[in-house]
């Protein structure tokens, strides 16, 4: 894949990549690929490990909390494939992500993790270093005390999807017309007490509603979560 030029800090060059992006919520999904300009889909860490058997990946972003097979265990099943040869470099993208816990991640042969929401700054220096399994500093918390009136941070949504104003505002119209649906599942699995189910909901909005600026939205769904 192709990470265009205008994500390069000074003179470094991003090297070029054969990417998967792996998360069961279509909105994760396409919003990574915008980020990306590229990439290769899953929707289940069952299909990212079949795709990987037939294709050489540079790097993963594999989701962890996903239904049928996670992230952990496709995760354990890519290295156990591998047995010791090529090495995919896995970044887990988590919203949910306990600092302490770093270990399981590392022991199920995870290299790295960016927690949901990412910054493009977090991606392109994965992308420049990965190679080298240099690790990232650990991302700011999301879950700081938010202000009444920081409804919708149009600004931060838009660099969030690399600067583009005409995909930003295409990304948050189709978001706002899906977000009745979401609300109304969500309280559906409350209903139900499908704890399982409604906390994988509020896990998928609070990620892409935070990479979309809608940060009250994004708060209350990590603390949902």
């Amino acid at each position: 894949m192709d990470f265009v030029a205008d994500h390069q800090s000074g003179a470094e060059k991003i090297p070029k990549f054969k990417i998967l992006v792996v998360d069961d919520d279509t909105w994760s999904r396409r919003l990574m690929q915008v980020i990306l300009h590229d990439g290769d889909l899953a929707s289940s860490g069952l299909e990212a490990f079949e795709a990987i058997k037939v294709q050489k990946y540079d790097i993963v972003f594999m989701d962890l909390q996903m239904p049928g097979m996670g992230g952990l265990e496709a995760s354990r099943r890519i290295r156990e494939w591998e047995n010791g040869g090529q090495h995919t470099f896995i970044v887990a993208l988590t919203a949910s992500y306990l600092p302490e816990k770093g270990q399981t991640l590392f022991d199920a042969g995870i290299d790295n993790y960016i927690s949901k929401p990412f910054e493009i700054e977090h991606i392109q220096h994965l992308l420049k270093y990965s190679a080298r399994s240099v690790a990232l500093d650990q991302p700011s918390s999301s879950g700081q005390e938010l202000l009444s009136e920081e409804v919708l941070d149009i600004q931060k949504g838009i660099e969030k999807v690399g600067g583009d104003q005409e995909t930003y505002r295409e990304l948050l119209s189709d978001f706002i017309h899906e977000l009745p649906e979401r609300l109304q599942t969500i309280q559906h699995l409350f209903e139900k007490m499908d704890l399982v189910e409604l906390s994988r909901a509020a896990h998928n909005l609070n990620g892409v509603a935070a990479n979309l600026g809608a940060l009250q939205l994004s708060e209350h769904a990590r603390k949902l979560d």
